[in-house]
C-alpha cells in the first residue's frame, strides 16, 4: 500500500459500511496509508457527524439494511457541501454509477475494488474541489446496460462523467456491443426526456443539414462513424461549427479513427466510452441473459449451472444483440424452471436469417478489398486464419471445450485439430 504524503497525512475519513468486516478492513487500509479513520454503521449518524465536520471525507456504501444511500445523498450535500463523498457499492449498474455521480459523489468504485484504488480516490479527493451535481432518480430507468466485469464499470463510470458535460462523445465497440444503448443511457442521465433523434450513414447521406435542424435543442446520435462517405463527413464537419448544435453522440467501430478526416475525429472524440466486447465480459454473459429472460416476459426461468458456464464461454460473434436473440427465442418458446445446456445451445443453432451466407460473403469482400487497398500479398491465407480461428473458437465454445466433439463437428480429427489451433496461437483452449 503506497502512503500518502505529509501533507494529507492527518485528514480525517469517515467510513459508512454496515458489514463490520469489510469496514474494518477499509478502515485499516485507509489507516496505513496514513488518514485519521472514524467508521459507522448508521446513514443518519453518518450525516450527523459530516455536518459537525468530524471528518473532511465520507466513504459510503449504498444498500445499508433497508436503506439507500443515495436516497440521502441530496440531504447530506446540504448538511456538508464542501466535503467529498466516494461511493461503494456492490449495486453495479449504471443507474447506480450515475446517480451517485449526479448526487454529488466525486467517485464511484463497484464492488469489490482494489484497495490502492480506494486510497488514490481519497487521495484525489482531498485534493480536489467537491463535485456538485443532481440527485438522480432511485429507479433504473437504464435497464440494458448490466454488468459487473472491470470493463463495464470503467464504462459505467465514464457514463456517469460525461452526463455533466456537452461536448460530442463517441462510442466504440464491434457491431451489437451496446453502443447506441450506452448512447441512449448518457443521453438519458445528462439531458433527462430531451428528446435524441438518430441518424444512420444512408440518412445523414439523404438529408444531410436537415439531421441537425430537427435535433437542435435536444440530442442526435449519429450512428456507424466507420461507414460514412467522404460528402457525410464533409457536411458534419460543416455542421460542428454551426451555433445550437445538438448535444452529440456517435457510434462506430474500434478503428473509426483510420476512417474519418482527422479533423472530424478530433471533433467528434472529445469524450471516448469504449465498449467491451461481450467475450471480455467474463461472468456478465450469464448476468445478461438472465435479464434478457425477464426483459422478454419470462421470470420464471433460470440456468442451470452447465448453461451459465456455456453462456459465459461462448465466444457470442453476434455480440450482446445475439446473445439477446437467443435469450428472446427461450423467452418465446421455453418451458419454466431451469434452462440446461441443451435449451441453450439449440436457442443458439436456430435458423438463421435467410441473408446470413450473403452477409459472409459481402464480409468477405469488404476484407479483400481492404486488404488490396493496403498491397497485400497474402490474402488468402490472412483470410484463412481469420475463418479458421473463428470457427474453432465457436465450435469449441458449442461443444464446451470439448475438442473430440469440436473435431467432429468440423470434419477433422483431433491430431489435425491439434496442429491447426497450435498454428493459429489457440494451444490455451479447454481439453477433454
Amino acid at each position: 500500500m503506497n502512503a500518502i504524503d505529509q501533507g494529507t497525512a492527518q485528514r480525517r475519513i469517515l467510513v459508512l459500511e454496515d458489514d463490520e468486516s469489510l469496514r474494518l478492513v477499509i478502515s485499516r487500509a485507509l489507516t496505513r496509508a496514513g488518514f485519521d479513520v472514524r467508521a459507522t454503521a448508521s446513514p443518519s449518524s453518518a450525516i450527523d457527524r459530516m455536518a459537525r465536520r468530524d471528518a473532511d471525507l465520507l466513504v459510503a456504501d449504498v444498500l445499508l439494511g433497508d436503506e439507500n444511500f443515495l436516497d440521502r445523498l441530496e440531504e447530506l450535500q446540504h448538511a456538508r457541501p464542501d466535503a467529498p463523498v466516494l461511493v461503494i457499492s456492490a449495486q453495479t449498474t449504471a443507474a447506480t454509477a450515475i446517480q451517485a455521480v449526479r448526487g454529488g459523489a466525486f467517485e464511484y468504485l463497484p464492488k469489490p475494488f482494489d484497495l490502492d484504488d480506494l486510497v488514490d480516490a481519497v487521495s484525489r479527493a482531498l485534493d480536489t474541489a467537491p463535485v456538485g451535481g443532481r440527485r438522480g432518480s432511485a429507479s433504473n430507468p437504464f435497464p440494458d446496460l448490466v454488468g459487473r466485469s472491470p470493463a463495464m464499470q470503467t464504462a459505467f463510470r465514464l457514463i456517469a462523467r460525461l452526463s455533466k458535460a456537452s461536448a460530442p462523445v463517441l462510442f466504440t465497440g464491434p457491431e451489437g456491443s451496446g453502443r447506441a444503448s450506452a448512447a441512449r443511457t448518457l443521453h438519458k442521465a445528462g439531458l433527462g426526456d430531451a428528446p435524441l433523434f438518430e441518424a444512420g450513414p444512408d440518412r445523414l447521406l439523404r438529408e444531410g443539414p436537415d439531421v441537425f435542424t430537427e435535433a437542435r435543442g435536444a440530442g442526435l446520435l449519429l450512428r456507424r462513424a466507420d461507414r460514412w462517405s467522404e460528402p457525410v463527413q464533409d457536411m458534419i464537419l460543416d455542421q460542428m461549427g454551426a451555433p445550437d448544435l445538438p448535444r452529440l453522440y456517435v457510434t462506430a467501430s474500434a478503428d473509426v479513427r483510420e476512417c474519418l478526416l482527422p479533423s472530424l475525429f478530433e471533433r467528434l472524440a472529445v469524450g471516448h466510452i469504449a465498449m467491451p466486447p461481450l467475450r471480455e465480459r467474463g461472468e456478465d454473459r450469464a448476468r445478461l441473459f438472465e435479464h434478457f429472460l425477464k426483459k422478454h416476459g419470462r421470470t420464471d426461468l433460470t440456468l442451470s449451472s452447465d448453461a451459465s458456464a456455456f453462456i459465459n464461454a461462448y465466444p457470442w460473434p453476434g455480440e450482446v444483440a445475439e446473445l439477446e436473440r437467443t435469450a428472446a427465442r427461450l423467452a418465446v418458446q421455453g418451458d419454466r424452471g431451469v434452462l440446461n445446456l441443451a435449451a441453450i445451445r439449440d436457442a443458439i443453432g436456430a435458423p438463421l436469417a435467410p441473408d446470413s451466407a450473403g452477409k459472409l460473403e459481402q464480409a468477405a469482400r469488404h476484407f479483400v478489398a481492404a486488404r488490396l487497398s493496403e498491397g497485400s500479398e497474402a490474402i488468402a491465407d490472412e483470410a484463412g486464419r481469420v475463418l479458421d480461428r473463428a470457427m474453432i473458437e465457436t465450435v469449441l465454445a458449442h461443444c464446451g471445450g470439448v475438442r473430440r466433439d469440436a473435431a467432429r463437428m468440423l470434419g477433422l480429427n483431433r491430431n489435425t485439430l491439434a496442429r491447426r489451433m497450435a498454428s493459429l496461437g489457440m494451444d490455451g483452449a479447454s481439453e477433454d
